[in-house]
Parts: structure tokens; sequence; C-alpha cells
């Protein structure tokens, strides 16, 4: 148990060794911080990460959130609610009995320590897909029929809710589509994809995306936590480059030193074939999640980028650019093949 007297800024953070997680955690101990660290898996993808767990700048706590006894943890300066299921696939209910009980249980541990600030990782597809160009914050939150996307809008107002009543501060942080080094998420399939030019598009890719770095999303957040005159309020975190699918595949293929060469698939047949899939799984109960669903389609299928002028009224703009950005992940992949 670590004692509040300690001088050294102390961060929770949970899901600390997933890909997020793990550059967040590497970050904060990079800014002076200690770390204490709860994730399921006693490893990463992320190599530092590891160093620094060995080195004693990470404490790991092997548990699930929803489960976890944070009692043996004590005071912390910041909570960073990282953890939490992520698919395309699969009922309400069971992103509910994660992300909402976890947080849940969260903020029960946050209400005995009072931190400085309790940070809410949520995600801009609670907005929906309804073809979004610059969306500000204050834009109407419709959520597809998903549950990832219901469980994150239920799980921000529960934050929003329960730190207003206990004099917590909060942030709610909506990161866009994340990439970067040790994503097995989705930066691994799409990049490697691109690289064997057998990369499918929709729409020939003209819609507007919200790609953000890993790098700049995690600068952004600890940016947030520790100006205190930015907290109790929410932020879409993308790199603001407002730039189309094309244009980022495109950058892909080009650092690859690869033809930009995609599959293109037109809007319609692809909401169709997504809707047929999905409606074929759930008539057999098909748990495992479908090639292709309608949440990863529609998103595809209409201009889906947010403004980060309130974040950047906050005092940070992105500095890593898309072309670095996707350079440093390129390098990652061409790495794991030598």
């Amino acid at each position: 148990m670590i004692n509040k007297q300690t001088q050294t800024k102390i961060a929770l953070v949970t899901g600390a060794n997933g890909f997020i997680g793990s550059h967040l955690s590497c970050r904060l101990v990079e800014q002076g911080f200690q770390v204490i660290g709860l994730y399921r898996k006693n490893h990463s993808n992320n190599p530092t990460f590891n160093k620094y767990v060995k080195e004693g700048k990470i404490i790991p706590h092997l548990g699930d959130f929803t489960t976890f006894d944070y009692s043996q943890i004590g005071y912390v300066d910041y909570i960073f609610n990282v953890a939490g299921k992520v698919s395309v696939w699969g009922s309400i209910q069971s992103f509910m009995d994660v992300n909402f009980i976890g947080a849940k249980r969260l903020l029960d541990f946050a209400k005995k320590i009072k931190p400085k600030c309790f940070v809410q990782f949520s995600s801009v597809a609670v907005y929906g897909f309804y073809g979004y160009k610059d969306l500000p914050e204050t834009g109407e939150k419709r959520p597809f029929k998903n549950g990832y996307s219901i469980s994150k809008l239920e799980t921000e107002k529960l934050v929003k809710k329960q730190c207003e009543e206990a004099g917590i501060d909060y942030l709610i942080v909506r990161p866009g589509n994340v990439y970067g080094e040790y994503d097995y998420t989705s930066s691994h399939e799409i990049y490697t994809r691109i690289k064997k030019q057998k990369m499918l598009i929709c729409a020939g890719g003209k819609y507007k995306s919200c790609f953000v770095y890993v790098g700049n999303l995690v600068d952004a957040v600890i940016h947030l936590a520790l100006k205190q005159e930015a907290h109790n309020t929410d932020y879409n975190i993308t790199d603001g480059n407002n730039e189309t699918l094309k244009e980022m595949f495109t950058c892909i293929a080009n650092t690859f030193n690869v033809k930009p060469k995609f599959i293109n698939v037109a809007a319609p047949f692809s909401k169709m074939t997504a809707a047929l899939v999905e409606g074929w799984y759930k008539l057999f109960r098909i748990k495992k999640a479908p090639l292709i669903t309608k949440f990863s389609v529609w998103q595809n299928c209409a201009d889906y980028s947010f403004s980060i002028e309130k974040l950047k009224n906050a005092g940070y703009t992105p500095t890593v650019s898309m072309q670095d950005g996707v350079k440093r992940t390129v390098d990652w992949i061409n790495s794991l093949e030598q």
C-alpha cells in the first residue's frame, strides 16, 4: 500500500498492459509518476512496459477491474480507467457487465480516497455514425445499436453523475480510431493488409475519418489530467488532420513503399452484406464475431470526423504528424518480420 504523504505523483491505470494502457503507463513513468498497473495477464506486448515493471517503476496488480479488491492499493492521485471490453460484436449486457460495472466499482474506490482526478476513457462511437464533419463535444450522442457504443455512453453518464455527487474532479476522453505500435487489435491487421495490397475500402475511401496516434492520445490525456482548470468536462481526442480513409491508407502504403492498391466495395453493397451476415449470426446465435459487421461498415460509409478545438483551447495540440505516426507503426510492423 502506498502512503498518501509521498511526494511522488501516483497513478492507477486499469488495463495497464494493453495497447493504450501500456503507452499511457510508460509516458506517466517518464513524467515522474509512480504507476500502479491493474491488468489480467502478466505480460505486455510493449517491451518498455515490461522493462518498467522489472525496474519497479510500474507496480503490477493482476486482477479483473470488475472484481479486484482496491483496498490493497491505498491512495492514488489520479485514476485512469482504460480497461474494458472492446469489440464490434456481443450483447449489450455482456458489455455493460464489464465496462459499466468495472467503472462503478472503480468509482466506489475513488469516493473513498478522493483522487485529484478520475479519467474515464470513452469513445467517439457514442455519437453514432450519421455523417459528421468536425463534430464538437456538444453534438448529440446517438450510439449505434452496438453493445460497445451503448455501454460507453452509459458509463460516461455514470462517471459524470457520481463524480459530481462525490465532489471528485473527472475527465471523459473520447479517442478517435487509435493506432500505433503494439496494437494487435486493429493496426496490425490493417497495416499488414495494406502492405500485401489486400485491403478492402468502402466507397473509395472518400469519407473523412478520425485517426489518433497513440502517443498523441496519451500526451493529451496526461496534459488534461494535470491541468485542473481543464477538468469536469469531456474531450474529443484525434490528431485533427481531417483526413479521408483513402488519404490515411495511401500514407501507410507509401510508407511501406508499395503501390496504394485497395479493393473498393460500394457502400450500399457493404451495408447489405454486413446486415445479412449479422442477421445470419444472430439467427444461429453464433458468439464469434463475424468478419464483417454493421458497426465496422457504417463508420466507413459516412464522414466520421470530430472537432478538437476544445482540446486545443485547453492547451494541447497533437505533436506527432500523421506521417511520423504512420512511420513509427510501419517500423514496428516491419520489425515483427525480422
